[in-house]
C-alpha cells in the first residue's frame, strides 16, 4: 500500500448546492471513526465477544487507514435516488447480497475517494468526471474483518441510464428512492445455522421489490441517515 495514502479530505461546496447541508454535516462529524460491531449483536457471545471487543480496541489505538472503500452515490435531483447493486452469486464474499459499488485498496490508490471511484468505474462504468465527492462516513467493519470507508458522492440525473454492471461482479444494479430511508426498516428474519441447531436471526432491513437491504450495506445507510440527516435507526442482530 502507498505510504502517503489520504483517507479523508475537506470538501467545500457553494451554499446553493443541493447537498450543501449534507456535505457540511459530514465534514463536521467528530464522533468515533470506526463504528463498533459489538453493540446489539447476539451473534457474538462469550470468548468470541471478548476477543471482538479487544480487536476493536486495538483498531481504535492503532488508527489504521481503510482497507476497502465503497461509494454511496446519490442523484442530484428533486427526489434523489441511491445507487445499489446485487452482487453476483459467483463471488466468494457477500455473494448475492445488496451492496454499494466499491472494493479493496490497491497499491496504486492514493486516497479513499480514489479507491471508491476506481471501483465504481470498474463495476458499473461510472466515470470519475461524473461524480462530485460530498464527504465521508466513519469506517465500518465487514464480516471478513475489513475496515471499510464509505465515500459519499453525487451525480447528475442523466448518469442513471448510462451505467452498465460488470457481469463478473454484479448481477444487476438498481436505484433506491432516497425517501425510503426516512422510513423505519422492518424486523427481517433469516434462518441462521448454529453449531447444534437452526436459529432465527432478526435484523433491520429495508425491502424494495425483491431486494433486501441489510447487513453491512444497511449499517452504512443507517450511519448515513444519522450523520447526514439526523434520522436514527436502531441496528441489531438478535437470535431466537
Amino acid at each position: 500500500m502507498t505510504n502517503d495514502f489520504t483517507d479523508k479530505t475537506t470538501i467545500t461546496l457553494p451554499t446553493d448546492h443541493r447537498f450543501y447541508e449534507l456535505a457540511g454535516r459530514l465534514g463536521e462529524y467528530r464522533g468515533v471513526d470506526i463504528v463498533p460491531y459489538t453493540d446489539n449483536n447476539e451473534l457474538l457471545t462469550g470468548l468470541v465477544r471478548e476477543s471482538t471487543i479487544k480487536h476493536y480496541q486495538k483498531l481504535l489505538n492503532d488508527n489504521p487507514p481503510p482497507q476497502a472503500c465503497v461509494l454511496i452515490v446519490i442523484t442530484d435531483e428533486s427526489r434523489p435516488r441511491l445507487l445499489l447493486t446485487r452482487r453476483s452469486s459467483r463471488l466468494s464474499s457477500h455473494a448475492g447480497e445488496v451492496a454499494f459499488v466499491g472494493g479493496k485498496r490497491d497499491e496504486t490508490d492514493n486516497s479513499s475517494a480514489e479507491v471508491a471511484l476506481r471501483e465504481a468505474c470498474e463495476e458499473v462504468g461510472l466515470g470519475r468526471a461524473d461524480c462530485e465527492v460530498l464527504g465521508y462516513l466513519p469506517m465500518q467493519i465487514s464480516k471478513k474483518g475489513l475496515l471499510v470507508r464509505p465515500v459519499v458522492a453525487s451525480v447528475k440525473a442523466d448518469v442513471v441510464d448510462k451505467l452498465t454492471p460488470s457481469e463478473d461482479e454484479i448481477a444487476h444494479l438498481f436505484w433506491l428512492p432516497f425517501e425510503m430511508l426516512h422510513t423505519t426498516p422492518i424486523n427481517h428474519i433469516f434462518d441462521r445455522e448454529l453449531p447444534n441447531h437452526t436459529a432465527k436471526l432478526h435484523t433491520p432491513a429495508w425491502i424494495y421489490g425483491d431486494e433486501v437491504i441489510w447487513g453491512l450495506t444497511g449499517r452504512i445507510l443507517a450511519s448515513f441517515m444519522e450523520i447526514g440527516f439526523g434520522v436514527g435507526h436502531e441496528w441489531y442482530y438478535r437470535i431466537t
